[in-house]
């Protein structure tokens, strides 16, 4: 069955970032992890990793975000239309999946390291704090 509504909503910057990111490495996509950080001890954390490799690097549990819009230039491709279009996207780790379901994703990166930082915002526009 193929969901009605995307799973997570991107903004249009978190968009934009992630197909130039895509283009410029040469990616198949982007996929959005939940994990231990490598930065604070028992921590956990939202990751990005670049996928080189879909077929092996997704599972079949991994859930696929468009990066495209629709004519009108605003609205998100659903996924009744991008499910099978093999063109790239975000995808949502599994493990990652019951966390952000019905959330935004935006993005900020730091101007020092050039390091991209996801935001994830729930259904109220609270910051998701992944240790919560």
């Amino acid at each position: 069955m193929i969901p009605r509504k995307a799973a997570l909503h991107l903004t249009p910057k978190a968009r934009e970032i992630f197909r130039k990111l895509i283009e410029a490495t040469g990616s198949e996509g982007i996929k959005l992890k939940y994990e231990m950080s490598s930065q604070h001890a028992l921590r956990m954390a939202f990751k990005f990793d670049l996928i080189k490799d879909a077929k092996t690097e997704l599972s079949f549990d991994d859930e696929g975000v468009s990066l495209e819009v629709l004519d009108d230039g605003v609205t998100p491709k659903p996924p009744a239309e991008s499910w099978n279009d093999d063109l790239p996207k975000l995808y949502i780790d599994s493990g990652a999946f019951m966390k952000v379901l019905g959330g935004k994703l935006d993005v900020k990166v730091n101007p020092e390291t050039g390091d991209i930082i996801p935001l994830l915002f729930d259904r109220e526009g609270n910051e998701m704090d992944p240790n919560a």
